[in-house]
Parts: C-alpha cells; structure tokens; sequence
C-alpha cells in the first residue's frame, strides 16, 4: 500500500476581492432553466454591492440579452452592476468586421440571434424568408424551435459555399430536468451531411471573453471567469489568460475535475457561486496546514474538516498524482462516494 500526501494553503480574504471584475457563465451556474442554483443570487447580490462589476457570458444564443435579463431579475438579481453578453453578438461582431452593412445573413436559432446579427448593422434572414438573393453567411446557434427543414437549409448554404459561423458547439444544455442537447448537437448534425466545419465564436473561443473584458472595462490579471464546463469555460479562460472558477453546480462532476488536463484545469474550485465569498484556495498548491492522502489511487478524505478546503484537497491529490504518472482511480462509484462525503449529493439531487 502506498499514500500519496497532498496539502493545500489557506488565503483569508474572499476569492472576488482580488480582482475587479468577473465574467460568470449562466446555464448550471447562476440557473438551471427556470429555477435559480442554491446560493447564486445572495452570492451575486453582495457581489455587486460590494462594487464588482459583473457580466454573465453565455454561449447559449437562444434568448436576447434583455429576456435574459428579465429573467435574472425575477430570480432576484439585483438590477445594477452587471449586464449580460452571448455568443449571438460575439457572432454578429465577427461578421460585422467581415462583410458590408446590411448584408443578408441566414439567421438560425433563437430570436437572439436574429436580434444580435441586426443590432450589428446586418439585415438577418429567416430560412422561411430565403429567395433568390444569396445571402453571404450563415449563422447556427441554438433555439428551442429549430426545425429539420432550417437544419437542411443550413448544410444546403454551407454545400454551396457560404460562410458558416456557430455561436457555439456546447453539446448539452443544463436544465431544470437534466441535460438536454445543446447547440454543439444540432452542429453535429450538419456535418454529418457537409464536408465542412464552422467558424466557433463561442467559449473556449476567445472572442466572447474579449468582449465581456471589454464590457467590464478590466485588464487580464483583474478578470476572474466563473464557470461549470471545463471544456469551455475554464479551457477559454486559461486560453484568455485568465483566472478561473469552476462550480460544481452544472455539468461537471468531481470525477471529470479529477482528470482534467492542464489545458482545463482551473485556480480555483468550489461547490457553487458561494466560493467567491470564500476564502481563496488556488489548486494545486501546497503548504501543511490541510491533509490529504492518495492511498491505492484513491483520495482518502479525513471524516472532518472543512469541506470547501477538502474539495481542494482531493483535487490537487488527483492532479498531482496524474501530472507524476502515478494511477487515480476512474471507478465512478468511488468518485461518487467522495461526493456525498464532501455534501456534493445535493447538486446531484438536484440537477
């Protein structure tokens, strides 16, 4: 039997208070389809009292800013301090740089993606709406109401070879019932019938992150990204060069965290939005004031002690050892053991 010690340093102050703005994803952090995450609004309500200025930046395109808005106001989002962004506009701003005013764009999607295309000085087109003019793009994002003939249309234009731009390729969508397919899968559908791939505007890519930094008005080192998806959020953030959260209130679970690679790694972890209000815990970092141990592949997490700081802990155990070449344990039961000892049942309860 061999064991593997991991410890982890305390930083006193609240993680947000270093930085002056953050960048915070929506679907699985701040809600899940109508119902709000436990302990996001409170979180975000003394956020921006406290004077740190937020924008909530989503891939999903489906919904303008503003019913996006209305929604986090019922939630009981304070109405100052923050503005929302998606990945419509970051696709709107792409092409806006690329082709002349007014020019025509099939606009598939939610109605944000036909506002977003218009508000950039762009005249969206509806597939319904198509005729003889050509038009010069073609921009995929989702909607809850896009059809296999708007699908078709989409894999036709791009065949005849018009540019193809997606908002974002998110596979799944997090809601108040569970995943459901995302945009990425309705993208997935077009290339199975193209030979060809689109331009992504969306997380990892850069472009939304540029454009909520310049929403916020804040350099790189005073940015945080807050998030629940490795693979876009945290990945996009570390690509931006940008500090980075990710809850474990969406889509990710402890065992995907455990093995992620470096390029998705985030500094700091929690079990929801309330982690801005605690005490910064970069991972993987080390000191002796918290213990872990990685017995047998496995994290052995103590029976007491904080479980934010043990949440850490385990991480960077697992980190650690993957980054040496040492074995972590992929059994799924194990990983979900070590949830419901670290209070995480909850979040999977309530997905």
């Amino acid at each position: 039997m061999t064991g593997e010690i991991t410890t982890i340093s305390v930083r006193a102050e609240p993680l947000i208070t270093g930085y002056r703005g953050l960048i915070c994803d929506l679907d699985g952090v701040v809600y899940r389809g109508a119902n709000a995450v436990p302990h996001a609004v409170e979180t975000l309500n003394r956020v921006t009292a406290d004077g740190i200025s937020v924008v909530f930046a989503t891939n999903n395109a489906s919904r303008p800013p503003e019913d996006v808005e209305s929604h986090l106001r019922t939630l009981g989002v304070a109405p100052h301090g923050w503005s929302v962004v998606n990945s419509s506009q970051a696709a709107a701003a792409y092409l806006a740089k690329r082709l002349g005013r007014r020019a025509r764009v099939c606009a598939v999607g939610g109605p944000g993606v036909a506002q977003a295309l218009t508000e950039a000085g762009l005249t969206p087109i509806r597939v319904a709406d198509l005729d003889d003019t050509p038009v010069e793009a073609v921009v995929q994002g989702l909607g809850i109401d896009v059809t296999w003939s708007e699908l078709a249309a989409v894999g036709y234009l791009v065949g005849a070879g018009v540019s193809w731009v997606a908002t974002n390729v998110d596979l799944t969508l997090p809601t108040q019932y569970g995943e459901a397919p995302g945009n990425g899968a309705l993208v997935a559908l077009v290339q199975t019938a193209v030979n060809a791939a689109p331009h992504v505007v969306g997380k990892p890519q850069p472009a939304l992150f540029d454009l909520s930094r310049f929403r916020l008005g804040t350099d790189q080192p005073d940015t945080l990204v807050c998030g629940d998806r490795l693979e876009t959020d945290i990945e996009g953030a570390n690509s931006a060069g940008l500090d980075s959260l990710l809850v474990l209130s969406g889509a990710c679970r402890l065992r995907d965290l455990a093995f992620a690679e470096r390029a998705s790694r985030p500094t700091y972890v929690a079990t929801d939005l309330s982690g801005l209000l605690a005490p910064g815990l970069p991972v993987p970092t080390s000191s002796r004031e918290l213990l872990v141990e990685l017995t047998d592949a496995v994290p052995r997490v103590p029976h007491r002690g904080d479980n934010g700081k043990l949440l850490q802990a385990v991480v960077t155990a697992a980190w650690a050892a993957r980054d040496d070449g040492r074995a972590v344990s992929d059994d799924v039961g194990i990983w979900e053991k070590i949830e419901r000892r670290l209070g995480l049942v909850q979040l999977d309860q309530a997905r």
